[in-house]
């Protein structure tokens, strides 16, 4: 197949792309490259091919996604994604003149065949090379399966671990009271539901939970998803449409930014934590009705968004603002109450506070707190609650015991700060960098993702049950072990955590001997 563009082969282009790239860049000198030999044997990783997907664009004038181009090794891989791309595929602009020639030599292009069943599969099969080739390696540690839990341990895949990544923050997973309100909640209503809230999913656990969530945000209402993941994406996309501004942080979690994309909405995004920047972005909604929408704790750097100068900013330019507490409700404030009562906010400096019932409420779901006239407009108009079924009932109960446990145990949150900073002491002592964070969250930064998946099998072998994060869940230089902190863990727990992971990080050389 030959690239419309250039009217050459896709492999020699994409070829003489890198070999420039080689020569300018990393100053190597050679003629050709084996179109099936790995490029990093030449000193290209995945990060230099991500990094020169802009100048393979051009070359062969069709646009890629980078997180795809992120996952292929040779040449002739890259060929054999850039020849499924269609021609002209968004392209980047050219000279009328030039574009002109262009569409004549489409012209004079034979048809293309219809393709096959096998065509049609080709690009799934393509991008499941990488995950095959790291299971044949051994160096696949994604979906593992637990077969026990047993406060902060776990088996998985048939080897007893410390849980060194849960989203437990406040070790209420096996808690007794949720254990019991969540039976008692399927002996009353069974174990699934009626259909969507809407229309005969509503049960009064569902009122319940939603009644003592406004009261926690210090909210006057609100409302409760499938998921925390539709909770953001139904939620965004209902608020704003194609004549508005969204506005996000840069490293905003998925959820967001797809809601955000999926709105219509002209979609800004700002330097991480930079008021600078989101001044900027705020400008250029020029009037619109605008939403921002962050984190309060950014998800793989456990730092804290600057909330009350987010407030002030959208106070001065008249725009909404959403914050996603996820990862702070139960983590951060005195009481757990989140990044409000962190910053001692009033009760209105947040329009729209969302959450998830899956993290230090250790039930699934998400909701939105907000004024009730905000929460009756998502009820009505937001498609992921309107269409999707209700959470089932035992969930729901949990979620309103895990909520009576932290208001009457409120050492759990007391806890769970001692240890976050008694761990983090640790590392760092140790030599590790841990990165920005301020909260549970703690990435152990690694080098690159070669260290990161051998320090994950390292820890893992030793009984330390951590995860690997690379590229395209964080930038493209900055893999990491995600670690998290609860308060289930005993210092003896913290202890044997921080000697593996020192071990581990003293035999890849990432840390000092």
């Amino acid at each position: 197949m030959y690239s419309s563009s250039v009217m050459r082969p896709t492999r020699e282009v994409i070829k003489e792309t890198i070999i420039t790239f080689l020569r300018n860049e990393a100053q190597v000198f050679i003629d050709d490259i084996d179109d099936h030999a790995p490029l990093s044997q030449y000193g290209i990783d995945s990060l230099g091919i991500a990094s020169i997907h802009c100048e393979l664009e051009q070359a062969t004038q069709k646009r890629v996604n980078p997180e795809v181009v992120y996952e292929l090794e040779t040449i002739a891989e890259l060929a054999e994604y850039f020849d499924s791309l269609p021609a002209g595929n968004h392209a980047p602009k050219r000279p009328d003149a030039a574009a002109a020639m262009n569409r004549c030599s489409a012209e004079l292009e034979p048809p293309r065949p219809k393709p096959g069943r096998d065509q049609l599969l080709a690009p799934y099969r393509l991008l499941n090379g990488r995950v095959q080739a790291l299971k044949n390696e051994n160096k696949y540690f994604f979906e593992p399966v637990m077969s026990e839990h047993d406060g902060a341990w776990v088996v998985a895949d048939g080897r007893r671990m410390l849980m060194m990544s849960s989203y437990e923050y406040l070790g209420l997973l096996g808690h007794p009271h949720l254990k019991q309100a969540a039976v008692a909640a399927v002996e009353k209503f069974g174990v699934g539901h009626h259909g969507v809230r809407l229309l005969a999913g509503t049960t009064t656990l569902h009122r319940e939970l939603e009644r003592r969530l406004a009261g926690w945000m210090r909210s006057e209402a609100a409302i409760v998803y499938s998921s925390g993941f539709m909770t953001n994406l139904a939620t965004i996309s209902a608020l704003v449409d194609c004549n508005c501004c969204v506005i996000g942080d840069q490293w905003n979690h998925a959820s967001i930014v797809d809601g955000c994309r999926a709105s219509g909405a002209e979609f800004l995004v700002f330097d991480h934590n930079d008021m600078t920047s989101l001044r900027s972005k705020l400008a250029e909604a020029n009037g619109r009705r605008t939403l921002v929408v962050v984190d309060g704790v950014f998800s793989m750097d456990g730092d804290i968004i600057n909330l009350p100068d987010v407030v002030e900013l959208c106070r001065q330019h008249h725009a909404l603002l959403m914050v996603d507490e996820a990862h702070s409700l139960g983590v951060l404030g005195r009481t757990g109450r989140g990044i409000q009562e962190h910053f001692g906010l009033p009760d209105d400096a947040i329009d729209f506070k969302m959450g998830t019932l899956s993290k230090a409420l250790a039930s699934c779901g998400g909701f939105v707190a907000a004024r009730d006239e905000l929460i009756m407009f998502l009820k009505h108009h937001a498609r992921g609650y309107i269409f999707s079924g209700a959470v089932p009932v035992a969930p729901t109960a949990a979620a309103i015991a895990a909520l009576e446990v932290i208001e009457s145990e409120p050492q759990l949150v007391t806890t769970l700060r001692a240890n976050r900073e008694y761990y983090v002491e640790g590392l760092r002592r140790a030599g590790f960098d841990t990165g920005a964070t301020e909260t549970a969250i703690v990435p152990v930064m690694t080098r690159n993702e070669a260290v990161t998946l051998e320090m994950t099998r390292l820890c893992r072998a030793e009984g330390l049950f951590v995860v690997p994060v690379a590229f395209p869940a964080v930038p493209l230089n900055a893999p990491r072990l995600r670690t998290c902190v609860s308060a289930l863990h005993t210092r003896s727990d913290l202890d044997f955590a921080l000697r593996v992971l020192a071990q581990a990080g003293r035999q890849t050389g990432l840390i000092a001997s």
